[in-house]
């Protein structure tokens, strides 16, 4: 090769290789911005305010964070076509009852029974979940994972209660947990199943797989014995003597109502097909330290009386 040549191709080598260097290095940076990052956690952020400043009133009654909760479980329990859990000897059970994975169910229209998967009920339990997570609702065998816990979160947050007062979750353990840690301004703890009275607003817990075993011969689960695992809970929305009424989500596959006796001073009593674990008990700071009384349902037997 002719050397006057050669010089200037020698001299370029070296800059050359620096460039080649400086796009491998590029291209490795784009690539890895190109990786899939992990999904963003939820922020937890306090609630919106009602009003523009403190100074200002609103010019009309707004019910409490409890009675909106209230609310809005007898609402969504309206929607799915106010089906009850029929208690056992109930005569209903066997004449206009329908099976559920939770037991067998009565809905006002007996010819018109609903399900979590009827398309316009899938939509209402998406809102559920989506309203309080971004993981998805479908499991890794194609099913539909339980959302009961969901339900109670979106409860939460749809009465106002901010993700600093109530954890967006949707397994039941971790506000279970969170309230067994209750700070002075928080507006729930969770309380002892065996000595807890539960008023409206609050929700009663019962341990499921894999913790139902730690429930003790008199049908509770011992305070210092709760941890990790399967439970599921309900809101009381209405009490009087001898019973709460309770509407839960995902149960039989619906958001049902059902009946649980008390005694007489208003405490769970023991039920081996439901080891109560936990009363998450609403308590002294507004907004939920007002709950107005709501007349309870009445027995769909009593209902259907001429």
């Amino acid at each position: 090769m002719n050397r006057r040549l050669w010089r200037p191709l020698a001299r370029w080598r070296p800059l050359a290789a620096w460039r080649a260097l400086g796009l491998a290095t590029l291209a490795a940076t784009l690539a890895g911005c190109a990786a899939p990052r992990p999904e963003p956690r939820a922020v937890e952020r306090p609630a919106p305010a009602l009003t523009a400043s403190q100074n200002v009133a609103p010019a009309f009654p707004v019910p409490s964070a409890c009675e909106r909760m209230v609310f809005l479980a007898r609402q969504e329990w309206a929607l799915f076509g106010s089906p009850e859990v029929a208690a056992p000897g109930d005569p209903l059970a066997s004449r206009d009852a329908s099976a559920g994975a939770g037991g067998r169910l009565v809905f006002a229209d007996p010819a018109a029974p609903t399900h979590e998967l009827h398309p316009p009920m899938l939509s209402r339990v998406l809102v559920y979940w989506y309203g309080v997570t971004r993981a998805p609702i479908v499991g890794t065998a194609g099913e539909l994972r339980p959302w009961s816990a969901a339900f109670v979160s979106w409860l939460a947050r749809g009465a106002g209660l901010g993700g600093d007062e109530f954890p967006a979750t949707v397994l039941h353990w971790d506000y279970i947990e969170r309230f067994m840690r209750a700070r002075p301004n928080d507006a729930f703890e969770t309380r002892d199943a065996a000595r807890a009275v539960p008023r409206v607003g609050d929700l009663i817990c019962q341990a499921r797989e894999g913790t139902a075993e730690l429930a003790q011969r008199s049908g509770f689960v011992p305070y210092g014995a709760l941890r990790r695992g399967a439970y599921h809970c309900d809101v009381v929305v209405a009490a009087r003597p001898g019973e709460i009424q309770t509407i839960g989500g995902n149960v039989s596959d619906v958001v049902a109502m059902s009946r649980v006796p008390v005694d007489a001073e208003g405490r769970l009593l023991p039920d081996p097909k439901r080891p109560w674990a936990a009363v998450v008990a609403r308590r002294g700071p507004v907004p939920l330290s007002a709950c107005a009384p709501v007349p309870p349902t009445p027995t769909r037997g009593a209902a259907q009386a001429p």
